[in-house]
């Protein structure tokens, strides 16, 4: 065997370990990108005081929330809830039954929960029965990640008035990272309900 070829057997793993570390070195980086993460919002205790003396109806309303009125003559009694900390608004709406047939606002209720259904990945009902308060509705709890109002609900005495809550965020829905104010929102609204009371019922205890 020459010396040439000797030489060139003696360079060949240096150069072949060489040429591997050079190519390790060149490979892109894997990249295995975390799961998203959102910030935690904390929010505040809250305290409740009545409603202002405005509405055929009261309930308790959170020191987070203020009363904004839509006065109008076919909006009598519609108000908005907003809650500035949390970039929310309650919308409320009220219809005398003296003008309109219940079965057509329960219909109405329903089809403005149905309209989330495109976004929503399900909707939970829930009933809501005090017949010592005349008090009769449903809760609509709107599950889904772009569900544009994810909580919705309707009450009526049966004979003279309905009432119509739904909730929204003035931002793009991303129900993930609005989950915090999601959660303590429906407390709140649950309490609202708890607290709920029509006027002249209320008179006669």
């Amino acid at each position: 065997m020459s010396s040439k070829i000797r030489n060139m057997l003696k360079i060949r793993p240096c150069l072949i370990a060489l040429i591997v570390i050079v190519l390790t070195a060149c490979q892109s980086e894997v990249y295995n990108p975390k799961p998203r993460g959102y910030f935690r919002i904390a929010v505040k205790d809250t305290t409740y005081t009545p409603l202002p003396d405005i509405a055929p109806y009261t309930f308790e309303i959170s020191s987070l929330a203020h009363v904004e009125t839509r006065d109008k003559p076919d909006e009598k009694y519609w108000l908005n809830l907003v809650y500035p900390q949390l970039n929310a608004i309650l919308h409320i709406t009220y219809k005398p039954l003296k003008t309109n047939k219940l079965e057509d606002c329960i219909s109405d209720a329903r089809m403005m929960a149905a309209k989330q259904i495109n976004k929503a990945d399900d909707i939970e009902e829930s009933t809501v029965l005090d017949t010592a308060a005349a008090l009769y509705g449903k809760i609509y709890e709107i599950l889904g990640n772009e569900a544009a109002s994810p909580y919705q609900f309707w009450l009526t005495d049966r004979k003279n008035h309905f009432f119509r809550a739904s909730l929204y965020f003035n931002s793009v829905p991303q129900n993930d990272s609005l989950a915090p104010h999601i959660d303590f929102l429906k407390k709140d609204m649950l309490h609202l309900i708890e607290t709920f009371e029509w006027k002249e019922e209320k008179k006669k205890k």
